[in-house]
């Protein structure tokens, strides 16, 4: 697969097309409702424009990018041209009807809109069609990957469940400790030390064995004034998610 052909413009799109790039891997076209990004990364990665949907012939991969809710409709577009889509947790049969090949690639990252990402430590996982279809998306994307994991959707759907709390979740905690502490113009990087330290120790032993804090040592004093501090402040939203993951914590080191 020489020629490829990528709808979207958006934030994973970016991160594939610029690694295909960097790979020599042609890049023919992109098409992306959102003129202005389509634009700038088609000529980023010198290849055309597209303003509908118009697959040149010479395409031998067909890539969607675009959000989950969007695939089925794109996909009712395209008919007899390879094709696969990048979703962690939207069915390859979606693109059934679009090729006697169709598949799934979905890299394990977290990407930022405009900011390159080095593949080569980033796992892909691919599901495919038939095993000679695997085999030429595993041929392709070992060219920007050197971590390429075959699964099924169950599998893979379970591995986005996880993305999410360890990702999503975590980040979303972040910007909770950020506006606690933004209150009294204390500065986010405090944490740093204390955050890179507990990621590092995630995988170095066994997450569940690194527990601490005051829910693991049942030290209900300190939960007391956590969750007073929280009512104070009018943060009920964050006073319930306080309270739901100190239970869970509490429950899970019972014994």
């Amino acid at each position: 697969m020489k020629n490829i052909y990528i709808i979207g413009s958006g934030k994973i799109a970016f991160s594939i097309s610029m690694a295909f790039k960097k790979s020599n891997i042609n890049i023919l076209g992109i098409y992306s409702r959102n003129k202005n990004t389509g634009e700038k990364l088609a000529k980023k990665t010198n290849s055309k424009f597209f303003k509908k949907i118009d697959i040149p012939k010479e395409t031998d991969l067909i890539i969607i990018c675009v959000p989950d809710d969007e695939i089925k409709n794109v996909a009712n577009k395209i008919r007899n041209t390879a094709i696969i889509h990048t979703s962690g947790c939207s069915d390859i049969k979606l693109l059934k009807k679009c090729s006697n090949n169709y598949g799934v690639i979905w890299p394990i990252q977290t990407f930022l809109q405009n900011k390159k990402v080095n593949f080569k430590n980033v796992p892909i996982c691919i599901e495919a069609n038939n095993i000679m279809f695997y085999e030429k998306l595993k041929h392709l994307f070992s060219f920007i990957s050197n971590k390429i994991i075959k699964v099924n959707f169950k599998q893979r759907k379970l591995i986005h469940l996880s993305a999410v709390f360890s990702c999503n979740f975590s980040n979303y905690l972040y910007s909770v400790s950020e506006s606690l502490l933004s209150e009294e113009k204390l500065d986010f990087a405090i944490l740093k030390s204390l955050i890179i330290e507990t990621t590092n120790n995630a995988f170095k032993y066994k997450p569940e064995k690194n527990q601490t804090g005051p829910a693991k040592r049942k030290d209900f004093g300190t939960i007391k004034k956590h969750l007073d501090l929280l009512s104070l402040k009018q943060k009920k939203e964050y006073f319930d998610i306080y309270n739901l993951i100190t239970n869970n914590i509490i429950k899970n080191h019972e014994n």
